[in-house]
């Protein structure tokens, strides 16, 4: 196997664990479940209880509070486990991300959010006295809908990039508690509030046939021997 495609099913299964739970206090009489941390949950998106069932957001408060209809169910004041919607995971150069993309269904729901590795990979390995496997510079976009006829700047930043950027903090403490890693020190996040017109040029313009928003992630990955007796 290539190491790009290594990196790649490295970078998948790290995004299938990141953690969708959000836990929530219910207040019944007004319709709302408190929380701590509200994670990528956007408004108009979808949290579904323990059962599967969906709840429109239908107003939020990052990090305080979520309104949703229909009404969620529960006890008033002990504390619930919410889910957010996976994330959807794609990997590949420009020319092929859009092709996979769009023909993995014509659900937007069901493939957003999403995550993109850009296979522009630059990578170096290790001889047999080195624990390190590799380490590759890598840059992954977290990105959403977003309403381009309504939305204003600000309303980007808050709507969508805010919960993609909370998406990409996820994403980093999946790596940080994962000891075949390096712990991450350093990294950078580069904000879209319209994915492909604002940076680099437009670059990334219709890459993704949708309306995004989100940011991009840049960092170095290293990744450690399994087993290693060097």
């Amino acid at each position: 196997m290539a190491l790009n495609e290594e990196i790649s099913e490295i970078i998948e299964e790290v995004v299938s664990r990141i953690d969708r739970t959000i836990i929530g206090t219910s207040q019944l009489d007004i319709n709302k479940v408190s929380f701590c941390s509200t994670k990528w949950a956007r408004k108009d998106k979808p949290v579904f209880d323990t059962l599967d069932n969906p709840y429109k957001i239908t107003d939020i408060d990052y990090d305080v509070s979520i309104t949703s209809q229909p009404q969620v169910v529960g006890t008033d004041f002990i504390p619930q486990t919410y889910y957010l919607t996976a994330p959807f995971f794609i990997g590949g150069t420009k020319i092929a991300t859009n092709n996979e993309w769009t023909i993995a269904t014509n659900d937007l729901n069901l493939k957003t959010p999403i995550v993109w590795l850009l296979e522009t990979i630059n990578e170096q390995q290790f001889g047999k006295g080195d624990p390190r496997l590799f380490e590759s510079e890598l840059r992954v976009f977290f990105l959403d809908e977003t309403n381009v006829r309504d939305f204003y700047s600000k309303d980007h930043r808050r709507e969508v990039v805010y919960p993609m950027k909370q998406l990409g903090l996820e994403f980093l403490n999946v790596i940080k508690n994962d000891r075949s890693f390096k712990t991450i020190e350093d990294y950078n996040f580069i904000l879209f509030s319209r994915f492909g017109v604002e940076q680099e040029e437009g670059m990334f313009q219709n890459v993704l046939d949708a309306n995004l928003s989100g940011v991009e992630l840049r960092f170095t990955l290293t990744k450690y021997k399994l087993n290693c007796k060097c």
